[in-house]
């Protein structure tokens, strides 16, 4: 008797697992920023969440296919292009804690940062930064670029201050005036 008991207990206990198991298990996203009609799109990293007490730990592994390496203003950058615009992605060097929530996207957004330039221009200026502002829409990661003076980042922040970009420093643009203003995400299986 005792042992159809737990027999039935241990059933009861792997079903509720298993109908739980999604909201708890590590997802996969694909990053793409988007040109405003949806017509473009470039992937640009791959997002791996692995849940934690207040929402996820995360891991971004940069695309390599579709980004060339550039030396720019005495740096490396990682940048894509067409014929008339680049974007080069901007690694933020400082630490951030690579965690978010549903209400909270900022170390993911620091990760995500760019440079715009013409393929003809000289060096690079983070004055032309743009900043992807996220938020979560039907169970996916989206965002609209926002410009920013990335000369923020010249100097480390203070003390205490991990996220020195405040929202005083953003400014919205015209989507249609940007090569890739979107960020979508897509679940990888």
């Amino acid at each position: 008797m005792k042992i159809r008991y737990y027999q039935t207990l241990l059933i009861l206990l792997l079903t509720l697992t298993c109908s739980t198991g999604n909201t708890t298990a590590a997802q996969q996203y694909e990053i793409q920023l988007q040109s405003s009609d949806g017509d473009q799109t470039i992937p640009v990293a791959l997002l791996q969440l692995t849940p934690n007490e207040a929402g996820w730990d995360y891991q971004l592994k940069m695309n390599e296919v579709g980004f060339g390496d550039y030396f720019l203003s005495m740096r490396p950058f990682k940048c894509t292009t067409d014929k008339v615009n680049m974007l080069c992605h901007l690694a933020y060097p400082y630490q951030i804690n690579r965690k978010i929530s549903k209400a909270d996207l900022v170390d993911l957004e620091y990760d995500l940062l760019f440079i715009r330039r013409k393929p003809t221009d000289y060096g690079i200026n983070p004055w032309n930064g743009l900043y992807y502002k996220l938020r979560w829409r039907d169970g996916l990661i989206e965002g609209k670029a926002h410009e920013v003076d990335l000369d923020l980042l010249a100097v480390p922040p203070e003390d205490n201050q991990i996220r020195p970009i405040q929202s005083h420093d953003l400014h919205e643009i015209d989507g249609k005036q940007l090569w890739l203003p979107k960020l979508v995400s897509q679940p990888q299986n």
